[in-house]
């Protein structure tokens, strides 16, 4: 019999999937970050090699020639990290029958169960993907936190702090993100901020994106500014993919990432434009996670 195993490779963790040839599920396996950006060409190899030792010892060691292969990580759409990634698979025997793309991708298939349409991440960092039904792909965003990923939850947790420095100057009116973010963090007034930031991971100042929307469930102004404001980038990046795709038929919208799975003040605004503005767009919540995305892909391509 042969299988397929399916791996999402984040910067957060990393999951894989062991499904037979028709994608009935066998095993599962979780292990660290597996992003050799974050953690290092090292790492990256022996939490693959980790995975993938977990998933075929449920079908014995020799079947890996048996296995088909798909992996989605942030950046395997270009090809210097392809070679890095290819590399690391060799070396931990992944045989040559395998895809390496990345993650947006595994995540539209998963969460469409089609290899065509338009995801909308939102997570710590933000991008919008697409694949028209001939296959032409497009992207809007992922920048990364320097150059962009606006709309994500760096980006609206970044402005949450920088309104609560404003605010503490007095170029702007208070805000309840001042009392908010300094209680989650047990700081006594916002200049401690200063050297907090400094000290902080990206992961770190994202995770106070809940700050900001419990501030706008409560009422403040400047939280709400700020959320509309991740809506207009989002929905912006959303406008530019469909028109280079010049996607016009039914097509679903897949809303990813922990903000928009997991904030409905954001889905429900960002839903609304969509199908205000979007003729033939309709958006739909994944119907499986991205691991399985990287299956259904090594189903269909392989």
């Amino acid at each position: 019999m042969n299988y397929i195993i399916g791996i999402d490779g984040g910067g957060t963790k990393t999951i894989g999937l062991l499904t037979t040839e028709t994608g009935q599920y066998i095993a599962k396996a979780e292990a660290g970050p597996s992003n050799y950006h974050v953690v290092g060409i090292e790492r990256t190899h022996d939490v693959l090699k980790e995975i993938v030792s977990q998933l075929s010892a449920n079908v014995g060691s020799t079947a890996l020639n048996t296995i088909r292969f798909c992996l989605g990580m942030a950046g395997l759409g270009r090809a210097e990290d392809k070679k890095v990634i290819g590399q690391i698979c060799d070396e931990i025997g992944i045989n040559k029958d395998r895809i390496l793309t990345h993650d947006a991708h595994i995540a539209l298939v998963g969460g469409t169960r089609k290899q065509e349409g338009v995801i909308i991440i939102s997570g710590t960092g933000s991008i919008v993907y697409g694949i028209s039904k001939d296959g032409k792909e497009a992207r809007a965003g992922g920048w990364g936190y320097l150059l962009g990923d606006e709309g994500s939850g760096y980006d609206i947790a970044l402005k949450g702090l920088q309104a609560v420095a404003r605010a503490a100057d007095k170029r702007e009116p208070s805000t309840e993100l001042t009392n908010l973010i300094l209680n989650r963090l047990e700081l006594n007034e916002p200049n401690n901020l200063i050297r907090w930031t400094h000290a902080a991971s990206r992961d770190e100042i994202a995770q106070l994106t809940e700050m900001v929307f419990k501030a706008s469930d409560i009422g403040d102004k400047r939280a709400a500014q700020i959320i509309d404001s991740a809506v207009s980038e989002l929905a912006c990046a959303v406008e530019t993919v469909i028109m280079q795709l010049e996607l016009t038929h039914p097509f679903g919208i897949v809303f990813s990432g922990g903000n928009l799975l997991h904030q409905p003040i954001l889905a429900d605004k960002l839903q609304r434009w969509i199908e205000k503005i979007i003729l033939g767009g309709s958006v739909i919540f994944p119907k499986h996670e991205p691991a399985y995305g990287a299956v259904l892909l090594a189903k269909a391509r392989l």
